[in-house]
């Protein structure tokens, strides 16, 4: 469905991501997964269109949408790490103001709107503003803006960082759900948490891909001699 070929973003002499490919099929989530400073957030926002990749080509079912940004973002629905909610606003309000701001109609608002809610099991806090919610529920308001434009491709950049057990178990079966209509790329550090949810595993490291695994592939106690073995022979 997306596929990255030889991706780079380069900063003067430091190379924050350096040749990466992969592709992302729909019906699975992959996991990027690397220490702080990997370049995992750099590569989200390439996909994004946020910032622009000093070489390489992003294809959405083999179309190179590199450098159509509106294209892109109709494919892509994004959660950065810390969301920019509007604390002022409740979670319907909000709702509405970003399908407006994405589709520049009113059309099947309401639908969109509903839809949304009801996928990330906020219907019933609609009304809550959103400066009264817990970081659980901010992610899924959070997750709720990036799928209200129906698209086929989520990236999510740690969505269980600074979450706790019970709120972790929450986005994982909110993952579950969201799988069946997307290919979901979540980038993480936490290497337990994202074995768990995870059908595949991008080993990010230094800028590169150091190794691509399916996750049923690594036994849960190889876990940290798997990551290990593969980030210091780097």
């Amino acid at each position: 469905m997306l596929r990255v070929e030889n991706l780079s973003k380069h900063y003067s002499a430091r190379r924050a991501v350096d040749n990466i490919s992969f592709s992302l099929k729909g019906g699975e989530v992959t996991a990027l997964l690397g220490i702080n400073g990997a370049g995992k957030t750099t590569t989200l926002r390439m996909l994004t269109g946020y910032i622009t990749p000093t070489s390489g080509a992003i294809f959405f079912e083999n179309e190179n949408i590199l450098n159509e940004r509106e294209k892109l973002l109709s494919h892509i629905g994004y959660l950065p790490e810390s969301p920019a909610l509007y604390n002022d606003m409740t979670i319907e309000d909000f709702l509405v103001y970003m399908y407006r701001l994405r589709m520049a109609t009113r059309e099947n608002e309401t639908t969109a709107v509903d839809r949304a809610l009801r996928r990330c099991a906020l219907t019933e806090r609609r009304h809550d503003y959103i400066a009264s919610l817990s970081a659980g529920f901010r992610k899924r308001v959070g997750l709720a803006q990036a799928i209200i434009h129906e698209p086929k491709v989520l990236l999510l950049d740690e969505p269980i960082a600074d979450l706790d057990p019970r709120q972790i178990r929450e986005i994982k079966a909110l993952l579950a759900e969201l799988r069946k209509d997307h290919a979901i790329l979540v980038s993480s550090h936490i290497l337990k948490e994202v074995h768990e949810f995870a059908d595949r595993i991008l080993l990010m490291h230094n800028g590169k891909i150091l190794a691509d695994a399916q996750a049923s592939t690594i036994p849960a106690g190889d876990l940290e001699s798997w990551f290990m073995q593969h980030t210091e022979a780097a």
